[in-house]
């Protein structure tokens, strides 16, 4: 099989509404905080109902610790937005996760391969006493291997059966 031929191949990225309204609720509050005091320096402006005459002052004193806050915040979300987990099959398992890890997977070292669903483990790439060294980026179906030397993984999935015949069909 030729190095750029695959049988299976399925990109993942974090998707989760719920994931994505808990990062982008504190900065869509803080971004109308600070509009809201840019608005009273620059222009004067003060809400009628706001009732606060020291508008202008609080204005004045956007920490830094706010702005960084925000920027920090704001790179959270580009990473969000580019990483996510690609798992290629052909002779190996090829998985690349957050942009810079890679893991190659020889199919000739695998003992076992079950897909399976899998009680939540977090994302991202962890460690677990269950199921070894897990990618997951979504969902709480994957497949499961365990290879010769003993060592486990838990490879998140959508589509775990199409994930499993590609392993079984190249080793």
């Amino acid at each position: 099989m030729g190095a750029s031929s695959f049988n299976f191949q399925e990109t993942q990225k974090f998707t989760q509404w719920w994931l994505w309204l808990i990062i982008l609720a504190p900065i869509i509050l803080t971004g109308l905080k600070i509009v809201s005091s840019i608005m009273v320096v620059f222009s004067g402006y003060i809400p009628d109902d706001s009732g606060n005459n020291s508008m202008m002052w609080i204005a004045n004193r956007i920490p830094l610790s706010k702005i960084v806050f925000v920027l920090l915040y704001l790179l959270t979300i580009l990473f969000l937005a580019i990483a996510k987990l690609k798992v290629v099959v052909s002779d190996t398992i090829k998985i690349r996760h957050l942009m810079f890890f890679k893991k190659v997977i020889s199919l000739s070292d695998i003992v076992e391969a079950t897909a399976i669903n899998y009680d939540f483990v977090g994302y991202g790439i962890r460690k677990t006493k269950k199921y070894g060294t897990v990618f997951n980026v979504k969902g709480k179906e994957g497949i499961s291997l365990t290879l010769k030397n003993g060592k486990k993984y838990l490879i998140g999935t959508q589509r775990s059966q199409e994930f499993l015949k590609s392993i079984s069909k190249n080793s």
